[in-house]
């Protein structure tokens, strides 16, 4: 209401429509320097929100590769985890539990080591595309029983970094779904491998980091 009595004031002094008209955007520019706040919501259709500031950082021996990886149904989840005004806010969840339908829980898969391998990518008016790959080493009954099981079953990930940093991937409802690929080679010593890979594009957010302090139940290995 204030804008418009502005814009109104502003035609009365000048008997000019136009600097009426532009009096509005730029009176709510100055209200969102001042207090932070958009009075528009934030569709994307008047202005965005304001950057932060990204300082470099250094890595260290141990921050690539990754050690453990947690898959779920997500039918399993009582809710989204990753969001975008959660990534717009705060860049990654704090605290709390991932939220899970009673009795269900993540379950581990034990990939061989260094074959897991996440990668996200930003694609304007396209949203995130995020990428799942790990391989297991050998062919046999519990691997193709895992394969057919992963077969069209809409699923989300957690991955632990050799750093212990946890990633989220996928969401309740734009999740990952899985393709393999199994080589049993034709001669020699060439171990046999199945390769799992997850592509999935349209979501709102990137890999998604979890704080240490978030917890998720874990099905224990046999």
């Amino acid at each position: 209401m204030a804008l418009i009595a502005v814009s109104a004031l502003v035609f009365l002094v000048t008997e000019n429509a136009v600097a009426a008209v532009v009096a509005v955007p730029v009176g709510a520019a100055v209200f969102q320097q001042v207090t932070g706040i958009s009075i528009f919501d934030e569709n994307g259709l008047a202005m965005c929100t304001a950057l932060i500031g990204l300082k470099r950082s250094c890595q260290t021996l141990t921050t690539g590769g990754s050690k453990r990886l947690y898959l779920v149904l997500t039918e399993d989840l009582s809710s989204d985890v990753a969001t975008f005004a959660l990534a717009k806010s705060t860049g990654e969840l704090a605290t709390g539990a991932i939220p899970l339908v009673a009795t269900k829980t993540f379950v581990e898969i034990e990939a061989w080591y260094d074959t897991t391998k996440v990668e996200s990518a930003m694609k304007s008016g396209a949203g995130f595309e995020q990428t799942l790959e790990f391989s297991v080493m050998g062919y046999n009954k519990d691997i193709v029983k895992l394969m057919t099981l992963l077969y069209d079953a809409p699923v989300n990930a957690i991955v632990q970094g050799n750093d212990d940093s946890l990633y989220y991937l996928g969401s309740k409802y734009v999740p990952l779904l899985f393709e393999a690929k199994a080589v049993i080679p034709a001669k020699g010593n060439t171990q046999k491998m199945v390769t799992f890979t997850a592509k999935q594009d349209g979501l709102s957010t990137p890999a998604f980091p979890l704080n240490a302090a978030v917890t998720f139940e874990v099905a224990a290995l046999a």
